[in-house]
């Protein structure tokens, strides 16, 4: 098997901490590792470093295999312009056999459990090669979540192994929890299973364009890939193949698992900080602190406050991907 990691992110929905240079994927959130690094980890758990390939921007070339030293260089993918994940998959994909098994995951996952995530990560092989299909990670979701995507599963092949009836976007609350109490919708995790050659397949019948511009690209040619890559369609993976095709089955993840897609991510995992010695609390609740100063919040509720270096946010928990606002701003004036 391949492992390919995608690790293109800019990082705007986790500023102060993440600037452009230093992204998401090269933070230290949760251990003195980078996301990338314990991602890195997991899989090396039970691949060997020439089988795992990180697909990223080429700006981010050095502090990719800064973080990951055992990787040859030639194991860093690089995009010269962000096309979104349908490219980035077809590129990772190119690295593999003809018939051999591609792992797609993102860097920046949280997944503590390795044992528990390797024994789904063997299921997604299997059915890979038993059904010669799309395989998605499906994780059973814990709360009506509305940001996230879902996946409608269908009948059960084996165990917790399905078929994928429809996919669906991102609901309102409402329809969130309908998905709950119906039990057969699970949580769209971005991790994918195939065989190359069914992947290469699909991907023709369904973009054709995609297909042409990147079957016959050398991976690992950045010249070409610059001649290329500018032209190519910018698309996601969900919509350009997996909502598009009948072969498309899904694997129920059995781990703790979050996408750490912002810092209310981050404050569900490590909880509220009004216990912390430095945070003090007066007629405010459910407030979650990032910083090395003593902070002193009057009067507030479920409120978000980081404070780094780069700079200060404070911010609703339920306005927070509003974040990209503040990005746009500072990218206007090139302090981002």
């Amino acid at each position: 098997m391949k492992a390919i990691i995608l690790a293109g992110g800019s990082g705007e929905r986790f500023w102060p901490l993440s600037t452009s240079k230093k992204p998401k994927q090269f933070l230290k959130i949760f251990s003195d590792k980078s996301i990338i690094r314990e991602t890195f980890e997991r899989l090396a758990y039970k691949l060997e470093p020439k089988d795992i390939f990180v697909v990223t921007a080429e700006k981010y070339k050095e502090e990719t295999l800064k973080e990951l030293p055992e990787l040859d260089e030639k194991n860093v993918l690089l995009e010269p312009v962000a096309k979104n994940t349908a490219p980035a998959c077809f590129l990772g994909t190119l690295v593999a056999e003809e018939n051999e098994v591609v792992f797609i995951l993102p860097a920046d996952h949280y997944i503590p459990n390795k044992e528990k995530f390797w024994k789904t990560v063997e299921k997604g092989i299997y059915a890979a090669k038993k059904y010669n299909g799309l395989i998605t990670m499906g994780i059973n979701p814990t709360r009506p979540e509305t940001g996230y995507g879902y996946i409608e599963a269908g009948e059960e092949l084996k165990e917790n192994i399905m078929k994928v009836k429809s996919f669906r976007e991102k609901p309102n609350m409402e329809t969130a929890l309908e998905y709950i109490k119906s039990g057969n919708y699970y949580w769209n995790s971005g991790m994918f299973f195939w065989k190359k050659d069914v992947f290469l397949e699909e991907m023709k019948k369904y973009n054709e364009d995609i297909y042409n511009d990147m079957i016959n690209l050398d991976p690992y040619n950045i010249e070409e890939l610059h001649i290329k890559y500018p032209e190519m369609r910018k698309i996601s993976i969900d919509y350009a193949l997996m909502e598009k095709s009948d072969k498309v089955y899904t694997v129920k993840a059995e781990y703790e698992w979050s996408d750490v897609g912002n810092w209310v991510s981050v404050r569900e995992m490590e909880d509220y900080s009004d216990n912390k010695k430095n945070v003090h609390l007066v007629e405010s609740k459910n407030v979650f602190v990032k910083s090395n100063k003593n902070v002193g919040v009057v009067g507030l509720e479920n409120i978000i406050i980081i404070d780094t270096e780069n700079g200060l946010l404070v911010a609703k928990e339920d306005k927070i991907n509003d974040i990209r606002e503040i990005v746009s701003q500072l990218k206007d004036k090139g302090e981002f």
